[in-house]
């Protein structure tokens, strides 16, 4: 168990807004145009209450398939505003994380999970209202066994997710920022997500793609 947590940046109520608002893909779009394409997780991810939207820094989890300790710990040791990251070996026959473990965490503020395994109780868990996504759903209890580790680096959705590393995520899917291109890559989402809304215009003022995207790249700046 690796117990030197990295202090993450949690940021204003505003700022999630903004991040919320741009959302995995304009985020995506970003990172790939400062040269980090590959920072979303794989399109195997289905969140929980499919209107669900999660931003915040990464808590990461480390879990051998269906064992929930580390979990559990991690529940108590995250910060009000941090997402769990857990990689759950990707398995899909045995669950871990439910209900009650989302309900704890939610109490806590915890602002949502990954999950590269299985989840349950999602009826419960979509009612409560937790963002959670996860790559399967599974009815099958894990296991308590104390073996694990948090905040440290892992691979979730084919992705290093290191702790504090920022997590963007809504229905089409979830991207990580590497937690030292946090700034940069607001800067560039803002920018992408500004001229895309100029594009959108131009396309019901009945222009085709090429011509909407021309016009946005040489109307000045709002």
């Amino acid at each position: 168990m690796n117990e030197k947590a990295a202090s993450a940046v949690h940021a204003s109520s505003s700022q999630l807004d903004r991040w919320n608002e741009w959302g995995s893909a304009v985020v995506s779009d970003a990172l790939r145009s400062l040269g980090r394409p590959f920072q979303s997780l794989d399109g195997g991810f289905t969140a929980v209450d499919a209107n669900s939207r999660l931003a915040g820094p990464a808590f990461t989890v480390r879990c051998f398939p269906g064992a929930t300790w580390a979990l559990e710990q991690s529940l108590e040791l995250a910060k009000p505003g941090d997402v769990l990251v857990i990689d759950a070996g990707g398995r899909s026959d045995v669950i871990i994380m439910g209900a009650l473990m989302s309900q704890r965490a939610q109490v806590r503020g915890i602002a949502g999970a990954v999950v590269d395994g299985a989840v349950r109780d999602v009826d419960e868990i979509a009612q409560l209202g937790f963002p959670v996504f996860s790559r399967f759903i599974c009815p099958r209890a894990g296991t308590h066994a104390q073996i694990g580790e948090w905040q440290t680096t892992i691979c979730c959705g084919r992705i290093p997710v290191a702790p504090g590393d920022w997590v963007v995520a809504d229905r089409s899917g979830i991207t990580i920022v590497p937690r030292d291109m946090c700034t940069q890559v607001a800067k560039e989402a803002a920018g992408i997500y500004e001229r895309e809304l100029r594009i959108a215009q131009f396309l019901s003022d009945g222009r085709t793609l090429a011509e909407a995207a021309e016009a946005a790249r040489t109307m000045p700046p709002s």
